[in-house]
C-alpha cells in the first residue's frame, strides 16, 4: 500500500515504556516538586525535562542517556542510580525502581568535587529508598513538561 498515491502515511506516535515518579511524604512533603521548582535552574529544568522525554522511550535502563553511574560508599547495593542534569553547577538527581518499567526520584542535589549540596543527600536519599521499600511513602507521576 505505501506505493498507492492516495495513501497517506502518519506518524507513528511514541509510546511511553518508562513511567517516573517524585518521591512523597505521607505527611505530604514534596522534595522532589521543592527542589524542581525552588532549587534548579531555567537551564536546568529544561535538560531534566529532555531527559525525562528521551528516556521514557528507551526500553533498556541501561541505555538511558544522562545516566552517570551506580552509586557507590553507602548506597552501594541499594540500586540506586544518578542522573547528570546539565545547568550552571553540576546538578544530579537520584533515583531507584519500583516495579516494572517505573522509576522513583528520590534526593535532587548537586555537588563539585566532593562537596554535596545537601550535606546529607546521599544519606537523605538512602532513607527515601527504604522508606519506598518499605511502601511508607507515596508516589506523584511526573510529566515532562512542553512548556519550557
Amino acid at each position: 500500500m505505501t506505493n498507492h498515491k492516495k495513501v497517506i502515511l502518519l506518524p507513528t506516535p511514541v509510546v511511553s515504556l518508562w513511567s517516573f515518579f517524585d518521591f512523597v511524604y505521607l505527611s505530604g512533603g514534596k522534595p522532589i516538586q521543592d527542589w524542581y521548582h525552588k532549587e534548579i535552574s531555567d537551564r536546568a529544568r529544561f535538560s531534566f525535562n529532555a531527559l525525562l522525554k528521551n528516556n521514557q522511550k528507551i526500553n533498556n535502563h541501561l541505555e538511558w542517556s544522562g545516566v552517570d553511574k551506580q552509586m557507590q560508599g553507602e548506597l552501594k547495593g541499594q540500586q540506586v542510580w544518578q542522573w547528570r542534569i546539565s545547568g550552571e553547577v553540576q546538578y544530579r538527581i537520584l533515583g531507584a525502581f519500583a516495579g516494572l518499567k517505573r522509576a522513583v526520584f528520590l534526593m535532587g542535589y548537586y555537588h563539585k568535587g566532593g562537596v554535596y549540596t545537601p550535606p546529607n543527600a546521599l544519606k537523605t536519599a538512602l532513607e527515601r529508598k527504604k522508606l519506598l521499600d518499605q511502601g511508607a511513602c507515596k508516589l506523584d507521576e511526573r510529566q515532562a513538561e512542553d512548556n519550557l
